[in-house]
């Protein structure tokens, strides 16, 4: 009877203890064990210029503060040297969990399977700039933001000189027009432009304004014979008569570098270069720019495009994590405006709103040539995967040919081969 009367006070007593458990109990939200969230690491690698580093680390910051159970790895760097220790840490599969994607790489990481598939809600994004990052069927980047190609240049130089601004609307034979005119009014030394005929870009601008479609189609190489002759010995006389820079002057030429760049030293007054860089170039020359598109011919001769892209390691042990965090940079109108336009113009409409009262004029110069390029944008086409080598032993043939190495003909005839070799190594 003793022992009966034991066992019912401990049978008791244990489900005393049993439902006060179940009271304190919590329901745990999802992500989180106990009352405390689980703790994420995440590595972002990207590439810039310090003022785009010292405002992507003043938004991981406020991303942290608002999610404290994340913890952000920052590893930045400038353009040079950043696509080889891309390419030695994904060797090693140490690729970080978020990576700044630029298109001529964007193909090869693709076709690797590098490259996590994103999923969710993508609706805020430009779904033009959206479509630029889905290949092989899936959606392997987003664009960090709109970009565009066209023509920055010195105005309180033209005014100086005299010379005619350029114009909505105005042609390649405006331009060529334009150089001669220069040359006369012009100091020694000083330029129009440095030599177009350097440059990929520039070209690829005139054959589509020649109404010779882009450089590549369907991923491969579309490079019209005549439209390529023509320009080559457009650029070659001009060579010849001293109306553009010096081979060794365009060469030499780093875009931003204050030794370097041609129009931040005043030795051309006008150049080809984004729409994104617009910021960067006033800080060097405040007050002094004035934008355009490219001319046109037949047809326009600029394009739209994202500046890159924010893209996520496929090994990612964190890619719900990652994605929130590269959603939140786009579309976050506090993230918004602490990055403004570092990475070109928003790609979220409602940001781009709610930044708009802060933008300086510098920022206000880069959206108006982004608006003049966009009255007549021609599609974007991406540099096809596995292209990277065929693009810099391209640019070396087409420098041989400013440097009288070699004739404009005879270059046509080994970028062909280049890309016909290009295109059997990857079958």
């Amino acid at each position: 009877m003793r022992a009966k009367r034991w066992l019912t006070v401990m049978l008791a007593a244990a489900l005393t203890v049993t439902l006060a458990a179940c009271g304190d109990k919590k329901e745990n939200a999802p992500g989180q064990t106990g009352d405390k969230e689980q703790e994420v690491a995440l590595r972002v690698m990207w590439w810039g210029s310090q003022t785009r580093h010292d405002a992507t680390l003043k938004a991981i910051e406020l991303y942290q503060s608002q999610h404290p159970n994340v913890k952000i790895e920052a590893e930045y760097s400038g353009w040079d040297g950043y696509w080889d220790k891309l390419a030695t840490l994904s060797a090693a599969r140490n690729m970080p969990d978020v990576v700044q994607m630029d298109v001529s790489y964007l193909g090869d990481y693709s076709k690797r399977n590098q490259l996590l598939e994103w999923n969710g809600d993508l609706s805020k994004i430009d779904p033009q700039l959206l479509e630029t990052g889905h290949l092989d069927g899936k959606q392997v980047a987003l664009p960090a933001g709109r970009n565009s190609y066209g023509i920055v240049y010195n105005k309180a130089l033209f005014t100086q000189y005299g010379l005619k601004e350029p114009e909505t609307g105005w042609t390649w034979d405006d331009f060529f027009q334009l150089a001669r005119d220069a040359r006369d009014k012009l100091p020694e030394g000083v330029y129009l432009s440095r030599d177009f005929s350097a440059g990929e870009l520039e070209y690829r601008a005139y054959q589509h304004s020649k109404g010779n479609g882009p450089f590549y189609i369907d991923n491969k190489l579309n490079m019209d014979k005549e439209t390529w002759m023509e320009w080559s010995g457009i650029w070659s006389d001009f060579r010849k008569e001293g109306i553009v820079a010096p081979a060794e002057q365009t060469i030499s030429d780093v875009e931003l570098d204050t030794q370097f760049d041609s129009l931040v030293k005043g030795t051309i007054l006008m150049r080809g270069t984004h729409s994104s860089q617009i910021a960067a170039y006033d800080s060097l020359m405040p007050d002094k720019l004035g934008i355009a598109a490219f001319p046109s011919a037949d047809e326009p001769g600029g394009w739209l495009k994202p500046t890159f892209y924010w893209s996520i390691n496929s090994g990612t042990k964190q890619a719900e994590e990652a994605q929130k965090f590269v959603l939140w940079l786009l579309n976050d109108e506090e993230a918004g405006k602490i990055l403004k336009t570092e990475r070109g113009t928003p790609v979220s409409d409602a940001v781009m709103t709610a930044i708009e009262p802060e933008l300086t004029d510098a920022d206000k110069l880069g959206q108006k040539m982004l608006e003049e390029v966009a009255k007549s944008a021609q599609p974007f086409t991406a540099q096809p995967p596995g292209y990277n080598d065929f693009g810099r032993d391209m640019n070396n043939t087409i420098q041989s040919v400013i440097f009288n190495k070699t004739t404009a003909e005879a270059a046509y005839d080994t970028i062909q081969k280049l890309a016909s070799d290009t295109e059997a190594n990857l079958n």
